[in-house]
């Protein structure tokens, strides 16, 4: 197995005008970037109680470590989701599908003249990426994300056979939301890592090897929902966006006043500090001057 790595990982600037945006799957209508991580956030997060009123107060975080990371793999999601619905016309996106036969869901797919794209997105913000043909270590942990890809890759493949040209495969793709530097082991030709500000040049950098007619058809069976795994969906993509929107406002919030908290409790003990020390120098000089 073999990993290419795209960019020195330091976030770049894309300056080339927006164009016609990507065309939106039918497939699922409406469904969101990220939706399927959404959707399983919020359901951990029902289970949990409300915070107390002291709690809010002093900025208690409404979401344990374990939805933390949900919130943020959503949070990446859409970040590439928005960068994908920037791809020029000729392209067509499709988000959260789940991948029949398995547990799985790819985060994004795009089928465009240059290829067929299965896109696992990543988040581990201002971090150093370092990895072997396996896995990438994230902290102490090991992630498969590499043989996670290549299994998406291949049973979208197989799905989709009856439409690809011959030899022709899904594409796996990691994406990096934004990642301080991306180091792997060897030269790469199979799974892609990109980090998130050159995903959009590299897409359209492909060369073409589907004519209008095969990506037509490949579109055609991606449309199908038949090709799917039926997709729970037990409500409206908008009613999911707005609750997720709403739980990303109070943990915003509830940062906000932990760090005001803080602050006012260094400024209050450095105001201590302050008056020991000054009591201090009184009563010394006081004896000083006794003496």
């Amino acid at each position: 197995m073999a990993i290419t790595i795209l960019g020195a990982g330091v976030p770049s600037r894309d300056s080339e005008p927006a164009p016609t945006v990507a065309q939106v799957s039918p497939i699922a209508p409406g469904r969101f970037a990220g939706q399927s991580v959404v959707e399983e956030l919020l359901r951990q997060h029902g289970d949990r109680p409300q915070r107390s009123r002291l709690a809010r107060t002093l900025g208690a975080s409404p979401l344990d470590a374990n939805e933390l990371s949900w919130l943020r793999a959503a949070q990446a999601e859409m970040v590439v989701g928005d960068i994908l619905g920037r791809l020029p016309e000729g392209y067509t996106v499709y988000h959260s599908l789940p991948i029949r036969n398995t547990a799985f869901w790819v985060d994004h797919l795009v089928v465009g003249p240059g290829g067929i794209f299965s896109i696992n997105s990543k988040t581990h913000w201002d971090r150093d990426l370092t990895g072997s043909l396996r896995s990438i270590p994230i902290g102490e942990h090991a992630m498969p994300y590499l043989r996670d890809a290549r299994f998406e890759s291949a049973q979208i493949t197989a799905l989709l056979a009856a439409a690809m040209p011959a030899s022709t495969v899904v594409q796996p793709v990691i994406v990096l939301v934004n990642p301080h530097k991306i180091l792997l082991a060897r030269k790469p030709d199979i799974v892609t890592v990109i980090d998130s500000p050159r995903l959009r040049r590299w897409l359209v950098g492909r060369p073409q090897v589907f004519n209008a007619e095969q990506q037509a058809a490949l579109i055609a069976l991606v449309d199908d929902p038949a090709t799917w795994r039926a997709a729970g969906q037990p409500l409206a993509p908008a009613h999911l966006h707005a609750r997720f929107t709403a739980l990303e406002q109070q943990v915003a919030a509830a940062r906000t006043r932990r760090t005001t908290f803080t602050v006012l409790a260094a400024a209050a003990a450095a105001t201590v500090l302050a008056l020991a020390t000054s009591l201090l120098i009184v009563t010394a000089v006081e004896y000083l001057a006794a003496g």
